[in-house]
């Protein structure tokens, strides 16, 4: 009798165990995926922003200009959770003058995901990359009549045509 009391509660041991692991293991891939949907709204919004300076500028015409400060758009940041943990935004971020969008890439290989993007559409197709100066930091936007320039440093973006 007393053996089959102990078979017994190691069963109930063991199913118990079980439960608790499988409870943990919802959890932590409950987490991961809210990190990556946050992420993957993060670039959506910041691409958002990006086209939305595009736009003004191209809609208001020559002389306008849109700064986007680092407050909005912060690179350093960016670039630090891509190489730290091999997840989030990869840069350069890609503006396709052909497609006429924004192409955002996300890595979350990490996780056992893939490379996936998102695009964020755009009105003009005369986008150029330029550096930045004293005149025109980082991440300004100006219609100068012919071309909307966009001044940022070539590892954060970049033009294709």
């Amino acid at each position: 009798m007393r053996a089959q009391i102990s078979i017994e509660v190691a069963l109930m041991m063991g199913m118990a165990i079980l439960v608790i692991v499988s409870f943990v293991n919802i959890h932590f891939e409950r987490f991961n995926m809210a990190r990556e949907l946050g992420e993957a709204g993060e670039a959506k919004m910041i691409g958002t922003l990006i086209a939305g300076a595009i736009n003004n500028a191209y809609a208001n015409g020559e002389g306008f200009q849109v700064y986007l400060s680092p407050e909005q758009v912060n690179f350093t940041r960016l670039g630090e959770v891509e190489k730290m943990y091999g997840l989030g935004v990869e840069l350069p971020i890609t503006i396709n003058n052909t497609a006429r969008e924004i192409v955002i890439k996300r890595n979350t290989t990490k996780t056992g995901g893939g490379i996936w993007s998102v695009e964020v559409p755009i009105i003009p197709n005369n986008v150029v990359r330029r550096d930045p100066t004293a005149e025109y930091p980082e991440l300004t936007v100006r219609n100068n009549g012919t071309n909307i320039l966009i001044y940022a440093d070539a590892a954060h973006i970049t033009t294709v045509s």
